[in-house]
């Protein structure tokens, strides 16, 4: 049987193992956020790029995810690339925007990436100079904790509703109620047609 821990010591692991499993909850919403980013494509490169992109956004670190996010709330409006473009090709383009004020979004952009830095920190500086036995550091170090958890409490409240509206249009766009079928759909072409 292991010998048993302090309590200090056990309260400072505990507040360790929540925000570690908070911090990546955050970076998965990122990730899944960064594959909203604006797109233009040609109609026979779309599903091309959506895959590059995904296979992108999965291998994002959080303080990545967190750029690829500000970049992608920061964007102009999708235009396609500049150069010779197929005349025979439609061209897709969507982007999303937030009806957030500039200076709320500049205070999020800031406070993601200040938690960035601090996981990182804690993972790859502190954790190893951590005294674990030393009451007063595990006490400092929950009390650090705590405040931390609570920020990235706030962020995911604040990022999780955005990407569950997003995926929310996603499922509307495919369904076959959904908005492309309305566009594409037979009685459009015939009046079109006329």
């Amino acid at each position: 049987m292991p010998p048993s821990r302090p309590s200090h010591t056990i309260d400072a692991l505990c507040a360790v193992g929540r925000n570690v499993v908070n911090f990546q909850r955050l970076e998965r919403i990122l990730k899944q956020l960064a594959m909203w980013a604006p797109i233009c494509a040609t109609s026979s490169t779309l599903q091309r790029v959506v895959e590059t992109r995904r296979a992108k956004a999965e291998r994002l670190t959080l303080g990545e995810a967190v750029k690829k996010w500000i970049e992608s709330e920061y964007h102009h409006p999708t235009k396609p690339k500049q150069g010779p473009q197929p005349n025979d090709q439609v061209m897709i383009s969507f982007g999303f925007e937030l009806p957030m004020p500039p200076k709320y979004l500049d205070q999020l952009s800031d406070e993601l990436e200040s938690l960035a830095q601090e996981r990182n920190s804690l993972i790859h500086l502190d954790l190893a100079q951590m005294n674990f036995e030393d009451e007063a550091e595990c006490t400092a170090l929950s009390t650090q904790l705590n405040a931390q958890n609570e920020r990235i409490i706030r962020a995911t409240n604040f990022l999780e509703p955005i990407l569950k509206q997003m995926q929310e249009f996603a499922r509307l766009i495919a369904s076959d109620e959904g908005l492309i079928q309305e566009l594409v759909s037979p009685t459009f072409v015939e009046e079109d047609a006329e």
